[in-house]
């Protein structure tokens, strides 16, 4: 994430302020299910329509706080996320279109391509989530048990003892999920460099009647990349029933333990609804919390994808004016004694230019010399398919 913060760090204010919004939002939203309880258990028995009338509006008000807060911190955090990644595309392109020849194969155009799509959108959903989900899941979860350890401790103590089990379950297998979503991309390359065959060449294609071959490929890399996908979301996914389980055996225990409470005059009914709601908020906190890790899985892996390509070192030197090539020959394309080769890059199946490279390589010219005027054409006459 140090690529990340290179760019974010610029936006340090903007996104505290967001934030410091989205605080404030969470913190007037946990008040509201406080009023009700103090409305039903302390107000409504009094049996005065004024009263009820006050107290009914200040949780209007304070919904209509929570929602004016909520909308701000987001939109603050959409621009966040919009204007920094408009600055990575752009540094990435710029990187992309500096690239040596040597660095271009060892990448792979299909991967640039997917590095600058799916990759950017990852990264570009992750920075807007943790602005708004990143502080709202957080504090409903902490929030919610605090406020109700206030109300009943004996009935709050479920809570904390099912809140630790269910963050840590969360966090372990979030982090399952980094490595997995790298693979998923890694696939996505894959299925854009066939498609980008397919389509540049589907002349050759159709003259060669490849047709039931390239959809072979297709269909492999594209199942491939489906089960990794699969995989993934299901390991992600996890998280959720199991969270949900506990939460409704703790529900069930809230409301058997809370009848007794009630029938034996220790606890009034405006605090098991009360309860009741936090529980949904806390349960909002959780999955809030799941997904920001869901979303730093994929985040992480396609920023060290772009800062792979980003940070590269520059492998061409620029020549000024005064040292590039002279000749007398106006209008010509001249090969002198052109040699080409390819040699095997780290990618098993992917080639990089290397000319000059180790004894390890395949020749595919030698030698070649030919003249071409301006205007003129040249025919290259070699095995069919080639």
């Amino acid at each position: 994430m140090r690529f990340l913060w290179k760019y974010l760090k610029g936006y340090k204010w903007m996104i505290l302020g967001g934030m410091g919004l989205k605080l404030a939002g969470t913190l007037v939203e946990l008040l509201i299910p406080y009023v009700m309880e103090h409305l039903l258990d302390h107000v409504a028995p009094q049996k005065e329509l004024a009263p009820v009338l006050l107290w009914g509006g200040a949780m209007i008000l304070l919904a209509c706080t929570v929602r004016f807060l909520n909308v701000t911190a987001n939109r603050r955090a959409v621009r966040v996320a919009r204007e920094n990644i408009q600055a990575i595309r752009r540094d990435l392109f710029h990187s992309a279109l500096n690239l040596s020849g040597a660095q271009t194969d060892e990448i792979g155009l299909p991967s640039l391509i997917s590095r600058m799509t799916s990759d950017t959108y990852n990264v570009q959903s992750f920075i807007q989530s943790v602005q708004t989900l990143g502080i709202r899941a957080p504090i409903m979860l902490i929030g919610g048990i605090a406020v109700t350890l206030t109300m009943d401790t004996g009935l709050a103590l479920i809570l904390c003892i099912m809140a630790p089990i269910m963050i840590a379950l969360v966090v372990f297998i979030s982090f399952k999920g980094i490595p997995l979503y790298d693979k998923v991309q890694r696939g996505m390359d894959d299925i854009v460099r066939i498609m980008r065959e397919n389509i540049t060449g589907i002349r050759v294609v159709k003259a060669l009647s490849k047709e039931p071959y390239e959809m072979r490929r297709f269909s492999e890399a594209n199942e491939t990349t489906s089960r990794r996908d699969i995989k993934a979301s299901i390991t992600m996914a996890m998280p959720g029933p199991v969270v949900t389980l506990f939460l409704n055996i703790g529900l069930t225990l809230i409301v058997f333990i809370g009848a007794r409470r009630v029938n034996g005059g220790t606890t009034e009914p405006g605090v098991i609804l009360a309860f009741l709601t936090y529980f949904n908020m806390i349960l909002m906190g959780v999955m809030g919390l799941n997904r920001v890790f869901m979303m730093l899985s994929k985040a992480n892996a396609s920023a060290a994808r772009i800062a792979a390509v980003a940070e590269m070192p520059e492998d061409l030197r620029r020549l000024q004016e005064a040292e590039g090539a002279q000749t007398e020959r106006e209008g010509y394309i001249v090969f002198d004694h052109v040699s080409f080769s390819y040699a095997e890059g780290k990618d098993g199946g992917a080639q990089q230019a290397a000319a000059f490279a180790g004894a390890s390589r395949q020749q595919c010219l030698k030698d070649i010399d030919f003249t071409m005027r301006k205007g003129g054409s040249l025919g290259i006459i070699g095995a069919t398919g080639s």
